[in-house]
């Protein structure tokens, strides 16, 4: 996967453009709104379009 722009934090929902990314993968991520700094808990765009499909095929 190629770098994303921003990345999307998964306990406010907001973009955030301080993230270290290597490899296909990120390493570091920091939302300057909640203070979120656990990697796991960022998703790209298009990953947090699959989860949410993902989530409304479950619920189908």
């Amino acid at each position: 996967m190629a770098q994303p722009e921003y990345m999307i934090c998964l306990e406010c929902e907001t973009p955030s453009y301080v993230f270290e990314w290597q490899d296909g993968r990120l390493l570091e991520a920091h939302c300057p709104i909640c203070g979120n700094d656990d990697p796991a808990s960022f998703a790209s765009e298009e990953d947090l379009e699959e989860l949410i499909a993902s989530e409304d095929k479950d619920e189908g």
